[in-house]
């Protein structure tokens, strides 16, 4: 990435810290220089807020987002977080079986946004259930303690279980249902930050590539970089990793339209978005967003 860099273009990455982002990021030989790219932490629900606020001008924000704001982002083309079947960090923790949660009242993760759209769904068309949710800072122990189950995400969802009874891997409830990957996270890219500064964007993306290239074919050096409480954790994240899919695919395109179908079909968002992914600047158009 080349200079001249001010204030206003210098590219703000909102950073997830998620065991499932280490791919994108770990790269301790050509790191972005400080200066031309500033790394912003938070939770994926904290990283959609910063992107709807202008906080940030791109991350690996929640796949919904870009139905919720139609018309504001852009999505890097070839890069996701999608689960082909299983996804081992997504899970919904219940006292009692799923089929008897109808009518109950859902805890969800405050951090989420993708998952806890993906659940109301499946609840609603899948199971024709009406339920209430209540988004929640709790742990997952916390939550079963007041509410009949809850949704819990990421590093949390993989290394932690509940004192719960039941336990549903949501993205395995999805393939049962439609035989198609989920894509939870998408790199999203403000409109208005790629009409402005579009090489930022573009050389960025090459470092994205270069980064989930090398660090894919090297599992176990990447793992050595993370912090594990002990060597099952490791072996648990090997195999989590080797589940996942970082590229968009042709059957990961196909499965994030279906949520997008279902969402709308459940009244979650008014009209199927349409992906619009960075190749030129963009005018942004600025709608409302709906959550």
């Amino acid at each position: 990435m080349k200079g001249p860099f001010s204030e206003e273009n210098v590219l703000k990455i909102g950073k997830i810290d998620f065991l499932n982002t280490l791919p994108f990021f770990r790269s301790p030989a050509d790191c972005p220089p400080a200066g031309e790219v500033e790394f912003v932490p938070g939770t994926p629900a904290e990283i959609n807020e910063k992107l709807k606020k202008g906080e940030i001008d791109a991350g690996i924000a929640s796949s919904f987002l870009l139905a919720a704001c139609p018309g504001e982002y852009a999505v890097l083309p070839g890069f996701c977080i999608a689960a082909q079947r299983k996804t081992g960090s997504v899970f919904l923790y219940s006292t009692c079986p799923l089929e008897r949660l109808d009518g109950k009242t859902i805890a969800l993760s405050a951090k989420s946004l993708s998952a806890a759209t993906l659940l109301k769904i499946l609840f609603r068309l899948r199971w024709n259930f009406s339920c209430d949710y209540v988004i929640s800072p709790l742990r997952p122990d916390e939550m079963l303690s007041r509410y009949p189950a809850c949704l819990v995400i990421g590093d949390e969802a993989l290394f932690s279980r509940p004192q719960a009874d039941w336990g549903y891997d949501v993205g395995g409830l999805w393939w049962e249902w439609t035989r198609l990957p989920f894509c939870f996270a998408l790199w999203t890219v403000r409109k208005s930050f790629c009409e402005k500064f579009p090489s930022r964007i573009r050389d960025f993306s090459e470092w994205l590539n270069h980064n989930l290239e090398r660090n894919l074919k090297r599992i176990d050096p990447l793992l050595d970089s993370y912090r594990f409480r002990n060597r099952d954790e490791k072996l648990l994240a090997g195999d989590y990793l080797a589940g996942l899919s970082y590229r968009m695919t042709g059957e990961v395109e196909k499965g994030l339209g279906l949520f997008f179908e279902y969402a709308r079909e459940a009244g979650l968002i008014a009209r199927v978005p349409e992906l619009e992914f960075f190749r030129e600047p963009f005018r942004a158009v600025g709608e409302k967003c709906s959550v």
